[in-house]
C-alpha cells in the first residue's frame, strides 16, 4: 500500500461507516495509527476530534486528534510534527472553504504531501474529500481551486441530498471536458489508487459533456476504472 487516497461521502464516525473504515485500517498490516483532523468542524472541532479518535479506537486503531484549527496551528512545528506519527490522516467535514484556508501551502499541508507516499493513506470526509480534487464547488459562486492531489476530479459529498441542491447540469456545463465528478453517499469511500468503491452507498461518475442524468454507479467492492484520474 502505497500514497492511498479515500474520498468519504460524509456522515463520518458513525456506526454505518464501520465496515468502510475497517477496510481502510485492513489496507495496514498492524495496528494502525490514525490522525484525525478536525479542522472543517469549525463550529466545534474539540468535539470532533474526540468523536473521531473514539470512534477509531473502538475499531482498534491508535487513534489521537492533532488539533491544526488555525492557520498559525498549520505552521507551528509542535503541530506538524505530529502528523509524522500518521499512518491514517483522517479529515473530519465541515466547511471546505475553511479547511482550504488553512492548510493551502502550509507545512502541515507541506509535511502531509511529504508523508503520503511512504506506506500512508490520506482520507478525507466531505469537506476534507472535497478540498483533495483539483476544483471543488462553492453554492452560490462555483468553481474554486482546490489542492489538487486528484488532477481533473471534483467531489459531490452527501450525493443523494447535494447533488439536486447543488445542480449536477450547471456544475457539469462549467466543467472542461477532461473533467470527473465523483458523486459519493454517506458512508461510503471511493478509495484508490487502484480505485474502488467501499461501504454502505454508492458512488456516482459524471464527466463532463456526457449526460448528467445517467452516471455510472459503483458499490461496494466495485472496481472504478480512471484513465483520466492520476494522482498528483
Amino acid at each position: 500500500m502505497n500514497g492511498k487516497i479515500a474520498l468519504v461521502g460524509g456522515n463520518e464516525f458513525r456506526p454505518n461507516c464501520e465496515p468502510m473504515d475497517r477496510a481502510l485500517l485492513g489496507f495496514f498490516r498492524k495496528r494502525v495509527r490514525v490522525r484525525i483532523l478536525p479542522t472543517a468542524a469549525k463550529e466545534n472541532p474539540l468535539l470532533a476530534g474526540q468523536n473521531g479518535a473514539r470512534y477509531f479506537q473502538k475499531l482498534g486503531a491508535d487513534a489521537e486528534v492533532v488539533n491544526i484549527l488555525t492557520r498559525a496551528d498549520a505552521s507551528n512545528p509542535a503541530l506538524v510534527s505530529l502528523l509524522e506519527e500518521a499512518d491514517l490522516f483522517f479529515f473530519a467535514g465541515g466547511d471546505p472553504l475553511y479547511l482550504l484556508e488553512v492548510f493551502s501551502g502550509s507545512p502541515a499541508w507541506n509535511q502531509i504531501m511529504k508523508l503520503r507516499n511512504r506506506n500512508r493513506l490520506l482520507a478525507g470526509s466531505s469537506a476534507g474529500a472535497m478540498i483533495l480534487g483539483e476544483k471543488m464547488w462553492s453554492p452560490g459562486e462555483g468553481w474554486r481551486r482546490g489542492l489538487g492531489v486528484l488532477p481533473h476530479l471534483a467531489v459531490i459529498p452527501h450525493h443523494k441530498s447535494l447533488s439536486s441542491r447543488w445542480g449536477v447540469p450547471e456544475m457539469l456545463g462549467s466543467l472542461p471536458e477532461e473533467f470527473v465528478l465523483a458523486g459519493i453517499d454517506e458512508a461510503t469511500a471511493l478509495v484508490g489508487p487502484p480505485w474502488q468503491v467501499l461501504g454502505a452507498g454508492e458512488v456516482f461518475i459524471y464527466r463532463a459533456g456526457q449526460n448528467p442524468s445517467q452516471p455510472k454507479a459503483y458499490r461496494d467492492g466495485q472496481r472504478v476504472m480512471f484513465p483520466e484520474l492520476m494522482i498528483s
